[in-house]
């Protein structure tokens, strides 16, 4: 299919349908919660909870962090509930501080000591006792003296699912990096779900196809940055799963030399992109049919389904050329676009 086809057919068309078996039916089947909590309220001060000046001190380094780093992220956290601002703060800078180990450690052993840091970090305020750092306070504070219950194999499976790509290397195919935005993306959703106490597959469902869409579009978003750096930069890469990238005859060291005039390179991204809204319209799909049970506070779980809507649109405006100089701009129109989403309640 030649690029200057694509836009004369519009991917919402072109929908093919989601196979439902790759959502697991039950997500939290496999887990209990008795096991992670055994402190109650009556046990609280036993832990090391930051409160009052240091509680502050806390959220400020967060949310700062989340501004400089995560632009959307702070956007859409001005719409969280009262009872979720803790946890989806710590949620939130969990992932970035995690997703930032890959941009800041060309040495893979110091790379896997840090994502065990952050291993350490979970087993250790999960048990009460917090290392100084900010998100592990907050974290403790979350669980300690809110006392709300997360699943604490999801923090270790966005780690593990993060280890495996430390070293900027492909994925080998678009399954490979669904089931990686599902690792880390979802994983971040349905911690976001369990704050607000909702158990729900419904819900689950919408979160997955959620967090499979901003994984992949994360992809395409990173692309122009990590190739940027030249031919001659061992720093530069290309994640594009290797069988889309074949398919279209597009030859990886073609985009780090010849960005967005790359042979392929947009039919390619057309491909990857098409899938990211196939979850997005699948999401709006089961959100419906989860009826008012959607329509609650964990709505606001979904609002990262607004950011992804508004760069795949940007990027089918600019032919699907990922390189194009727009697509990197501040998205302007996200708060009005989130908080419209949020009042109707429908992304």
């Amino acid at each position: 299919m030649s690029a200057a086809r694509i836009t004369s057919r519009p991917w919402q068309r072109q929908v093919r349908p989601i196979a439902r078996s790759r959502v697991p039916v039950s997500i939290r089947s496999h887990t209990s919660h008795a096991h992670h909590h055994p402190h109650h309220h009556a046990h609280a001060h036993h832990h090391h909870v930051p409160t009052g000046a240091n509680l502050d001190a806390v959220r400020s380094y967060c949310r700062e962090l989340l501004r400089t780093h995560d632009h959307p992220s702070y956007i859409l956290s001005t719409f969280t509930p009262p009872p979720l601002r803790d946890a989806n703060l710590a949620i939130r800078t969990f992932n970035l501080d995690t997703a930032l180990i890959s941009d800041q450690t060309t040495n893979l052993t110091i790379g896997r000591m840090r994502i065990q840091f952050f291993r350490d970090l979970i087993e250790k305020t999960y048990a009460g006792h917090p290392p100084a750092e900010p998100v592990a306070q907050l974290l403790s504070k979350v669980l300690h003296a809110d006392n709300l219950k997360l699943t604490k194999s999801f923090w270790l499976k966005l780690l593990s699912a993060r280890e495996q790509y430390l070293s900027n290397q492909s994925y080998t195919t678009l399954d490979a990096l669904e089931s990686y935005s599902e690792s880390t993306y979802s994983s971040l959703h349905y911690l976001s779900l369990e704050a607000l106490d909702y158990k729900s597959t419904s819900l689950d469902h919408v979160a997955s196809h959620i967090g499979k869409a901003c994984g992949i579009t994360a992809v395409l978003r990173g692309t122009p940055l990590l190739a940027a750096p030249g031919p001659n930069s061992p720093q530069a890469a290309v994640l594009l799963p290797v069988d889309i990238c074949a398919k279209h005859g597009l030859r990886q060291e073609d985009v780090i030399r010849h960005g967005g005039n790359a042979p392929g390179l947009k039919d390619t991204v057309f491909e990857i992109a098409t899938r990211a809204n196939d979850h997005l319209i699948t999401a709006r799909e089961m959100l419906k049919r989860a009826g008012d049970e959607g329509k609650g506070m964990a709505f606001t779980t979904f609002l990262p389904a607004v950011p992804v809507s508004l760069y795949l649109g940007r990027l089918e405006k600019v032919d699907f050329d990922v390189f194009d100089p727009s697509l990197q701009r501040r998205e302007w129109r996200l708060p009005w676009k989130a908080y419209i989403a949020n009042a109707r309640r429908q992304f």
